[in-house]
């Protein structure tokens, strides 16, 4: 039995789960087979623990998605994240099925869809309806797909573009106006951001080329900016001329977010994993506890990078 197949046989609802602090890959996947399920006759819900960022209102379905708590369904979709326990929920009773890109030894159901060479979960979606019924994926899905490969390639940057560009154009053939996802995503941000941004530059620093920017939770307070605020923020980092990695230390009331991103064929999951958490080799990300210090976990992450890069960047 295929996934379609599992999908389409469902009796009762389909809840599709996305991880916490759910970026555009996230939304834009779940969102979209969310609406297609729904031209099918099934019953989804979209559930996200944190709140979206506010740059994809423009999204259709964002309305929809139910933030803060889990929906009782009859299957559950975890969508662009490798564990279930990314998403913030506690593990549901019904089956799991996983649509995901990233590195990961765990299966939920012989029907996982999971691809670590994919460019976005955007991609692995795309993929599936296609072969489901592709005359039912209209604009508004496309739309949905098109910004989950637009943001998760860093705008077609990171590795696999081929296959982005490829999803890509033919989602544009569909219908999509990249130009104005585009402008949507990165042109239309609250004035709260980019204070956020702003107080984070002043943290940007670089060595050894490696950049890192720190979020404190206290910049929050200042600025009135929420959460979602902070997507993106480590590609300035990353952005710095010299740099090959670029990182960002992101300050929660329970725990570091450190984000780790690359240039070229520099596999930062290597140290992510190290770190015990995972991603991509140009895209990845770990946590550590709130206990250590700021200058602590700086000196660590980065001196473990700087080793790193030693042997791999010559």
């Amino acid at each position: 039995m295929s996934i379609k197949d599992l999908l389409e046989n469902t009796q009762g609802k389909i809840v599709i789960a996305v991880h916490e602090k759910p970026d555009p890959d996230a939304i834009g996947s779940a969102l979209a087979l969310h609406l297609f399920l729904k031209k099918k006759g099934l019953d989804s819900a979209v559930v996200s623990r944190d709140e979206p960022p506010d740059t994809l209102t423009f999204l259709t379905g964002f309305d929809d998605i139910v933030v803060g708590h889990l929906v009782e369904g009859s299957l559950y979709v975890l969508v662009d994240a490798a564990e279930w326990e990314r998403t913030g929920f506690p593990e549901p009773d019904g089956p799991i099925v996983k649509i995901d890109h990233h590195i990961s030894s765990t299966r939920y159901s012989p029907h996982d869809v999971t691809d670590e060479n994919a460019p976005a979960t955007a991609h692995l979606i795309l993929k599936i309806l296609r072969e489901w019924d592709e005359e039912s994926i209209d604009i508004p899905i496309a739309e949905n797909l098109y910004t989950g490969l637009l943001t998760d390639t860093g705008s077609f940057t990171y590795s696999a573009i081929d296959v982005a560009m490829r999803d890509a154009l033919y989602l544009l053939s569909r219908g999509v106006d990249g130009r104005k996802i585009a402008d949507k995503v990165f042109r239309e941000s609250p004035l709260e951001r980019f204070k956020l941004i702003g107080l984070a530059l002043q943290t940007l620093s670089m060595k050894d080329r490696i950049a890192w920017i720190i979020v404190r939770k206290e910049f929050y307070e200042i600025t009135g900016a929420k959460r979602s605020h902070n997507y993106g923020i480590v590609d300035y980092a990353l952005s710095v001329r010299g740099a090959l990695v670029g990182v960002k230390f992101e300050e929660y009331d329970d725990v570091w977010r450190v984000s780790l991103r690359s240039k070229g064929n520099i596999d930062i999951s290597i140290i992510a994993r190290e770190f015990g958490g995972g991603g991509h080799r140009n895209a990845a990300a770990f946590r550590a506890p709130i206990t250590m210090s700021e200058k602590e976990l700086v000196e660590k992450v980065i001196g473990r990078l700087k080793e790193y890069l030693k042997h791999e960047a010559t």
